[in-house]
């Protein structure tokens, strides 16, 4: 049963605005409640355009979804969806978290470098780093070239690709006999990853220096 909930979040785990992107965004009322769609037949529901070709055809499968939904007076709910009881549980979220890559961000933290690298190094692993082709997607108008060669710079070109970073990695190569990342990914979850925990923090710190270098 729902109530008055977000009309976009009753159907599954996946928000309807987000199964059905091209009808949310012609809708006129993008946050009208549950209880209003429902309260008439046909839905209470208008777009700014005609529904045609596949626009209409999603229309008809959001309908179809919707059948077996019924309202009732009662107190909206909230269901906590990483554990079957629906009830939220620290072991849930700890699994999840650790599913998602937060053990590689514990890593970071762990580190005894400084907070402001700590921080590069937490970007880095979330891809937001702002690097030229990221600065572009802001209006930034600059030299999109890497600063080290002609090519352009993005986070897998700057910190992998480039040469002055593939000298960097080959000589760790050459020294230690550890082959260079394929990419950030790889650089996190399996690069500096091959040992203890002791020895994965030796390695991830490592990587940090040459990271934080370039």
């Amino acid at each position: 049963m729902v109530t008055k909930s977000d009309f976009g979040k009753i159907s599954g785990n996946q928000k309807l605005k987000d199964q059905f992107p091209n009808l949310f965004n012609i809708v006129r009322r993008k946050h009208a409640i549950v209880a209003e769609v429902l309260s008439s037949n046909p839905l209470n529901v208008s777009f700014r355009r005609a529904l045609v070709g596949d626009k209409l055809t999603e229309w008809y499968c959001l309908v179809a979804s919707l059948v077996h939904i019924n309202l009732n007076e009662g107190m909206d709910c909230f269901m906590w969806n990483l554990h079957k009881s629906g009830a939220f549980t620290v072991n849930s979220m700890y699994r999840h978290l650790v599913n998602n890559g937060f053990k590689a961000m514990q890593e970071i933290w762990h580190m005894k470098i400084p907070l402001k690298i700590k921080i590069f190094m937490w970007y880095l692993k979330r891809g937001v780093i702002l690097t030229k082709d990221s600065l572009a997607t802001r209006n930034w108008n600059g030299n999109k070239a890497c600063y080290f060669c002609s090519k352009p710079e993005t986070i897998q070109h700057l910190f992998v690709e480039c040469h002055y970073a593939k000298f960097l990695w080959r000589a760790i190569h050459f020294v230690f006999g550890i082959p260079p990342p394929l990419n950030i990914e790889h650089l996190f979850n399996t690069w500096s990853k091959q040992g203890g925990q002791k020895h994965n923090i030796l390695l991830l710190t490592g990587a940090t220096a040459i990271c934080w270098s370039i």
